[in-house]
């Protein structure tokens, strides 16, 4: 075993000559502990949005979505899905249509997003279900409400489904290239319930395609939305649909749906790593003390060192170790720490936000990695910078 390391082993274990020596060492193993398990608590949050945001974009978004650069509508051409369906990695394709509406009902106004789907819309979003709770109306537009909030939003709808009486409802049909739009006014029917999320139950109301169109008085949809295998890479499917479609469509898949929040979410975390790391260069300074203390400390047993040949490299190696192990107890107790409060919140939701939603917290090996390699870089350097006096020291102690 390296002597240096030795020394600064038995140094390190064993108690100091003043009690207050100890002190200061236990002070800066815990300023660095709790500088490493606040950067590696609020990392993992991080990493729990992030999983938390690629789960809502899987259950909220299709894998592509395809629409005209420059126009709001499109006109169904069976031709564009046979080259769609032609490639194989796509597993369902469905037309989509939406329109802003809005009701009036006892003094309040309701505003929706009503979706026009077809029935491959089931095969595209997974989590899309209906109930049907009885058959079509023709005399109106049949919808599907959210039933997640039928009582809280959906009051008068809940008293057309009671008293079986058609509702009126205004469309907002707005034209791009002359910015005008108007206001259609349109019979419904609720035909039944839809469940796909809390923020799809709140926001849209649903229904068939078809009828939304002869509604309309237009066979056109805006969107075509795709499902496609797994394991697909996007990146190449976009290409090949953009060389078969030509560059009038807009393609987007759901990874540069996500980029776009990854970008914000890396920019955040650049910025506390900066935070973080000012944090733990301020911290140093006990370490720094902490290490001079002990040079002063164990004075003259370096004395005796040095005056029996020890060299002044290795009596400088020795308090390098010692930083190093303050460095490593306290980062690896900070790690500790964060991983159990990490698991007890992953596990047992203790912390939420406004009493409703927990914390969102995933323990990832790069985000250790990273606070451990921040933490022992910032301690080596500390370390390093706090050996410039040994050898004045021992010259003063002659």
């Amino acid at each position: 075993m390296n002597p240096s390391f030795y020394i600064s082993i038995r140094y390190f274990f064993y108690k100091k000559k003043t009690n207050l020596v100890n002190i200061i060492v236990f002070l800066s193993i815990l300023s660095i502990g709790v500088s490493t398990f606040s950067l590696s608590t609020i990392l993992f949050v991080f990493s729990g949005l992030e999983n938390l945001n690629k789960k809502f974009y899987q259950i909220h978004y299709p894998d592509i979505t395809i629409s005209y650069s420059n126009e709001r509508d499109f006109f169904i051409d069976d031709n564009i899905i046979k080259i769609i369906k032609s490639i194989r990695e796509i597993r369902a394709i469905s037309k989509t249509m939406e329109k802003k509406v809005f009701f009036h009902y006892n003094n309040h106004e309701y505003f929706f997003f009503l979706k026009g789907v077809d029935i491959e819309y089931g095969k595209v979003m997974k989590k899309f279900r209906k109930i049907n709770l009885k058959n079509n109306r023709f005399d109106s537009l049949n919808i599907y409400v959210g039933w997640s909030y039928v009582e809280s939003y959906f009051p008068m709808l809940s008293h057309v489904i009671n008293m079986n009486m058609p509702l009126q409802m205004f469309i907002i049909d707005s034209d791009k290239n002359t910015f005008s739009s108007f206001f259609m006014k349109k019979k419904i029917s609720v035909r039944g319930f839809f469940y796909f999320s809390p923020k799809m139950d709140r926001k849209y109301l649903f229904c068939d395609l078809y009828d939304l169109q002869d509604t309309m008085k237009k066979k056109v949809f805006h969107t075509l939305e795709i499902k496609t295998h797994k394991n697909v890479n996007m990146y190449n499917l976009k290409h090949s649909l953009l060389k078969k479609l030509g560059s009038k469509f807009n393609i987007i898949t759901r990874v540069e749906r996500e980029n776009i929040f990854y970008k914000v979410m890396n920019t955040e975390k650049i910025f506390i790593y900066f935070l973080f790391i000012l944090i733990t260069l301020i911290t140093g300074f006990n370490l720094f003390s902490a290490i001079c203390i002990l040079q002063l400390d164990k004075i003259k047993e370096l004395f005796a060192l040095w005056s029996m040949g020890f060299s002044l490299y290795r009596i400088k190696m020795i308090f390098f170790y010692m930083g190093l192990m303050i460095t490593t107890f306290g980062c690896l107790s900070g790690v500790f720490f964060s991983y159990i409060l990490s698991f007890i919140q992953e596990k047992y939701k203790i912390f939420k936000i406004a009493k409703k939603i927990p914390f969102p917290v995933k323990i990832t090996l790069k985000d250790s990695y990273m606070v451990i390699c921040i933490i022992l870089i910032i301690g080596s350097i500390i370390s390093f910078y706090s050996l410039r006096k040994i050898s004045n020291m021992i010259f003063y102690s002659k």
